[in-house]
């Protein structure tokens, strides 16, 4: 209907462009040109008509106004007169006084008058003058017929022009048209099997019709695809486990469903086209508790255009709850315009969404929530019972530390007078029969103290007692204080202890424990020199890799000894092992000392291992990782307050020493303090007497305090000058720790060296009596020589404070 319509339109439209564009201006633009020619005719041919008649009566007149012979002019005159436009005929004489003849018919005058005058001429002499005037509405009239003839002869022709243009258009132009309009109609309208007429024109007109039926088509393929994808789209929104819907939401609020699966009545027990054509009924449906919960929640993702997502109850047909999972994307619907000025509906909002049954998942997790309750309830009863446990270990811990403690005191208390009497015997003995002995009871006192030690260090590490420090260190200083001191030991069986070392870690300062290092390396390197009867020892240390700002540092120990079976270094590091029984027989030991060391060496996050066949010599490995540090490098200061890296590791290369190396010289280096006053703080009566005669030995004057207390009233005599105080920690009435935090509080001016001397050999005691304000720490059971290089050290610092504060 539409294409009769755009056709007739067309023709119509054409019909008045022709007309418009050829009718009215030929005949307007011929009529002008056609009257304005007529006008110039007429008006040339009405003047020659006059000039005809001017003629006629100069040549007729002449004689007769020169005879007077009126009559006969009248007669001429009136025969001019006939012409019926002639309205005025005047003669007059020369002089146009007066008129020989003057006929006129003022009647015949309908239109403008044209005016002729001549001159009467007889033998070369005005006589007189003719004056003639014509009326032009004759001419005018038949100018007039002359245009309306041409006009309806022109007109004519053009409107058989016109006919001729409209039936070659309709039927050339108009009719192919609508036949592609009408073709274009049935495309739009899904009627792809329509033809076209004419298809085999070769003009503007077949070309378009093969481009519309290339276009049919391709809408055909393309809607024949389309088709196919809704049906697998519509196949799967009624398969899938759950509703597929298109739910809209109008601008006057009310609800519609655009598409629904038909799943939607196993939910609701309403079939799809029921809820199509009344989406409240799907409310109905809702369990009563839930429908304002879903409308409301609707409404809400309407107004934000958020998501909505809900879970809510329906019933099944025997009345159960049934629960569902509502999941849906909102989108805005913009009218256009002419939806928006007429039609309310146009706008609102349209969810994309799904409905799935979450039954099976909400069962489960109310019984997962009861299992997890109940789970809950073990675990809270299971970490009361862990809590009882750990607090039952704590205490346990507490102990084994407490009772570690007490051993290593009540062990060393006995082995400082055992070690320190012997000492004092030798040292006054004269028959080499009875230095021998002497000497033999020492390193059998001093072999025991390094198992005792051994034992203490392993029940630490498992009791997670072990503390490492993180502080800087050179290599180069913790290899040259190792090989310092065990130089005479591998002397006195002719080894030579040689170190070598990558100048990459010469001046290098590194982060690490530098104590522990030393220990692994002391124990590395006196095994090497009691298993090796010839040949050398080696210390070395090089770099194995760098990443970023760590090192990989490996430590070796080389020797040339008797070297170990491949099966006994499997088993050489495990507790209390060795490589075989006749080692254990010639050489002794516990089999504690590679333990501790590969202990130690996981704890700082490295490995140890060892290299060896028997008769070839044995190489021992320490590798770590350390972080190397930009603070510049200071050299090591052995005895500084807390500094114990040798002096705490020296018990345990001591057996089997010289009993002359170096003791004599660490007492004749004490010369200087010859007469000095020191304070000895101790409860005990057998250390009492240990340290009275050691110090006295090297020449130093001692006053005794039984406890803290009598050693805070003996400080307050000002006539007692004491260089120095050596405090016991355990002690009764007031212990050291107690008594040194009173000193500190209470002196003014000097600070007085105190060290401490504590068969607690942890840690822990170290740091607790420098903590208190203790500057050193000497531990028992007392070892000569260190004893007395800690005194010079500090007996030295009090003389140059003492002299300090004495200068004027």
């Amino acid at each position: 209907m539409s294409s009769s319509k755009s056709s007739s339109s067309l023709f119509f439209a054409i019909a008045l462009g022709a007309s418009v564009g050829l009718l009215l201006p030929a005949v307007v633009v011929g009529g002008l040109l056609v009257g304005w020619r007529e006008s110039q005719v007429s008006a040339a041919s009405q003047q020659s008509e006059l000039e005809a008649k001017l003629d006629v009566l100069a040549s007729s007149l002449p004689e007769l106004l020169w005879n007077l012979d009126t009559v006969a002019a009248q007669e001429v005159v009136h025969a001019i007169m006939k012409s019926p436009d002639v309205v005025l005929v005047q003669i007059s004489d020369h002089s146009q006084d007066s008129n020989f003849v003057d006929v006129s018919d003022p009647s015949r005058q309908q239109g403008q008058l044209i005016t002729g005058e001549r001159d009467i001429i007889r033998n070369g002499a005005h006589i007189g003058r003719i004056r003639i005037q014509l009326d032009d509405s004759l001419s005018k009239a038949a100018l007039s017929r002359q245009r309306w003839l041409y006009g309806a002869t022109v007109g004519g022709q053009l409107l058989v022009s016109l006919a001729l243009i409209l039936f070659l258009l309709n039927r050339r132009l108009l009719r192919p048209l609508h036949g592609l309009g009408t073709f274009a109609n049935d495309l739009a309208e899904g009627r792809f099997q329509a033809t076209l007429e004419n298809t085999g024109r070769s003009d503007e007109i077949g070309q378009l019709g093969q481009h519309l039926e290339h276009m049919r088509d391709a809408l055909q393929e393309q809607f024949g695809a389309q088709r196919a994808l809704i049906d697998r789209l519509r196949g799967m929104a009624e398969t899938v486990p759950g509703v597929v819907f298109q739910l809209r939401l109008s601008a006057r609020g009310e609800f519609a469903f655009e598409y629904v699966s038909e799943a939607v009545e196993k939910f609701f027990q309403l079939s799809a086209a029921q809820l199509s054509l009344d989406a409240e009924r799907w409310f109905e449906g809702i369990h009563a508790s839930d429908r304002q919960m879903v409308r409301d929640s609707l409404l809400q993702s309407a107004h934000a255009l958020t998501p909505w997502q809900l879970e809510f109850r329906t019933y099944n047909k025997d009345g159960s709850e049934r629960w569902l999972y509502g999941n849906a994307i909102a989108q805005a619907l913009i009218p256009d315009g002419e939806g928006a000025a007429g039609d309310s509906e146009a706008a609102g909002v349209l969810w994309h969404g799904f409905l799935t049954d979450i039954s099976a998942q909400r069962r489960d997790a109310l019984e997962l929530m009861r299992y997890r309750n109940h789970l809950e309830e073990l675990v809270e009863a299971r970490t009361a019972e862990l809590a009882e446990a750990s607090q039952a270990a704590q205490a346990a811990s507490l102990a084994k530390s407490a009772f570690l403690a007490n051993m290593s005191h009540e062990i060393r208390t006995p082995m400082n007078a055992i070690i320190g009497l012997t000492y004092l015997v030798q040292s006054e003995a004269k028959e080499p029969k009875q230095q021998d002995r002497l000497q033999k009871v020492a390193d059998a006192a001093e072999h025991l103290l390094g198992v005792i030690n051994n034992v203490l260090d392993l029940s630490k590490i498992e009791a997670g007692k072990l503390q490492l420090l993180h502080a800087e260190f050179n290599v180069s200083q913790v290899l040259d204080g190792v090989a310092s001191m065990l130089t005479q030991r591998a002397a006195d069986k002719g080894l030579p202890l040689q170190v070598t070392l990558d100048e990459a870690l010469r001046k290098q300062a590194l982060l690490g424990d530098s104590q522990r290092i030393a220990e692994i390396l002391l124990n590395f390197a006196g095994n090497a020199i009691k298993f090796t009867d010839s040949g050398f020892v080696k210390l070395s240390a090089r770099v194995l890799d760098t990443q970023s700002r760590r090192l990989t540092v490996r430590f070796e120990v080389e020797d040339s000894g008797i070297g170990i079976a491949a099966d006994a270094c499997a088993r050489l590091f495990q507790d209390f092992e060795q490589a075989d029984s006749s080692t254990t027989r010639r050489y002794g030991g516990t089999g504690l000392g590679l333990a501790i060391c590969r202990r130690l060496a996981h704890a700082m996050g490295g490995e140890v291992g060892v290299n060896s066949k028997p008769g070839l010599g044995s190489t021992f490995w320490l590798e770590l990782q350390l972080e190397q540090t930009d603070m510049p490098l200071t050299q090591t200061k052995q005895q500084e307050p807390g500094f114990d890296l040798l002096q705490g590791l020296a018990t345990t290369v001591t057996a089997g020493r010289s009993p002359t190396v170096n003791k004599h010289a660490a007492r004749d280096a004490l010369a200087p303090f010859r007469g000095s006053l020191v304070l000895l703080a101790e409860d005990n009566a057998v250390n009492q007497e240990v340290a009275i005669a050691l110090l006295g030995s090297a020449g130093i004057q001692v006053d005794v305090a039984g406890d803290g207390q009598a050693a805070l009233d003996m400080l307050s005599d000002p006539s007692k000058p004491y260089a120095l105080i050596l405090m016991d920690v355990q002690m009764p009435v007031m212990d050291g720790l107690d008594a040194t935090r009173a000193i500190r509080q209470t002196e003014r001016g000097r600070h007085i060296p105190i060290l401490a001397m504590t068969a607690n050999a942890f840690a822990e005691e170290k740091q607790r009596c420098l903590d208190v304000g203790m500057n050193d720490h000497v531990a028992k059971p007392v070892v000569a020589e260190q004893l007395f290089t800690t005194l010079k050290l500090w007996l030295t610092r009090s003389q140059a404070q003492q002299a300090q504060s004495s200068a004027p």
